[in-house]
């Protein structure tokens, strides 16, 4: 199995960037999904906007610099910045304006330091930390929208810890030790995955239940790494990707549940009409496969990296299979850091129950206590015979 196509999405639901190779890190692939656009609500909060709900998004392409085309933000000559292009639709949806024909160039790590910091709804996290970019780019956006839009930058760091009443965290936690025993304690939670894996023969099943000459298009399920080479569906099975040549894992968790985005004409920026439109329908009939979320159809896995290394298109990859489909429990984990955890002085100790590491404790503490009385000589049978009245 193989690598087939590596995409980041700097900004949230909009177009992506095809990428030779990427940097893994605990939140996925190095730059992607660290902004998100926002349109400002009269309560002076903030909406969260999604291809789903305003399909105009796919309108929006982000590119590497026309002047290194070859380089990606893993490369060690990678641009500190991405463009975005408008592209207008035939027919258009938003008024015209001379910044729809212009395109943006936006920071991958912006400077904080003027910005205005503000928090939004992550659904699990209901006061995520966001930074406002500056007025010139909010006013593109607003202007090719037709709309008051702004962007958001919330970083690398998207996650929370849960506390030990958490229920569904704990079990995740419980499952955590197994996997990665060294790293369990570095788990933190959000309802959006760090990345997304699918695979080209599970798009290429879903082709025939398009009518006419129409195929499924990979783009609408946005993933970040497409591997070739495996069976449809194998992916429902996968537990852990392995990639040897340099040395990076992911750890998938859960199943990718779909909703309308893959109903979008990408390039319209309006749902789809005719067969297009119906693909979300076609796939309810074999693909809710989760019973945690039996009402809607699984297309990919979502995981995260716990071990870091650059991944690049045509690498091989090694699968880890197990033996039951995961079930959807509204919880995604992913790593805060890479580092493992302060190991114990006693590693074996850190790794059972409290109950057994009492009853071990107690037994070298007895040891310590015997070595403590023994006499200069040590015991002999007779001593010991003596002690006890053996006769």
């Amino acid at each position: 199995m193989k690598i087939k196509e590596l995409i980041v999405y700097p900004i949230k639901s909009i177009r992506g960037i095809s990428l030779p190779n990427a940097t893994l890190t605990p939140q996925g692939l190095l730059h992607d999904r660290r902004y998100l656009l926002l349109r400002p609500k009269e309560d002076g909060g903030w909406a969260k906007m999604f291809v789903g709900n305003q399909p105009e998004m796919a309108l929006f392409h982000c590119e590497l610099p026309p002047s290194s085309p070859s380089s990606s933000p893993s490369s060690s000559t990678s641009p500190e910045s991405f463009t975005v292009r408008y592209r207008t639709p035939t027919p258009a949806i938003a008024s015209p304006h001379p910044s729809q024909a212009t395109t943006i160039s936006i920071p991958f790590s912006p400077s904080l330091d003027d910005k205005v910091k503000t928090s939004i709804d992550f659904n699990t996290i209901k006061s995520y930390p966001a930074w406002i970019m500056d007025e010139e780019t909010n006013a593109w956006f607003t202007a090719c929208f037709g709309y008051p839009v702004v962007l958001a930058f919330f970083g690398d760091n998207l996650g929370i810890p849960k506390p030990k009443s958490d229920a569904v965290a704990a079990s995740w936690l419980q499952e955590m030790k197994t996997a990665i025993p060294s790293q369990a304690s570095n788990v933190q939670f959000s309802d959006n995955a760090a990345l997304l894996v699918t695979s080209e023969a599970s798009l290429s099943d879903l082709h025939p239940r398009l009518a006419g000459e129409e195929k499924a298009i990979h783009e609408k399920f946005r993933p970040n790494i497409i591997l070739d080479g495996t069976e449809a569906w194998d992916e429902d099975f996968w537990k852990t990707l392995t990639f040897p040549r340099s040395g990076g894992r992911v750890v998938l968790t859960s199943n990718c549940s779909r909703c309308t985005s893959v109903n979008v004409d990408l390039e319209h920026g309006k749902m789809g009409e005719g067969e297009s439109g119906k693909l979300l329908k076609k796939m309810m009939k074999d693909r809710r496969v989760d019973t945690g979320n039996k009402w809607e159809p699984v297309f990919g896995r979502y995981g995260f990296p716990t071990r870091p290394g650059t991944v690049s298109v045509g690498d091989e990859v090694v699968v880890e299979k197990g033996e039951k489909k995961s079930v959807w429990n509204g919880l995604v984990p992913r790593l805060s850091t890479f580092e493992p955890a302060p190991s114990s002085k006693i590693p074996y100790f850190s790794m059972v129950s409290f109950k057994y590491r009492l009853a071990s404790y107690i037994v070298i503490i007895g040891l310590f206590l015997a070595l403590a009385k023994m006499p200069e000589g040590g015991y002999t049978f007779q001593s010991l015979a003596n002690k006890h009245s053996i006769k």
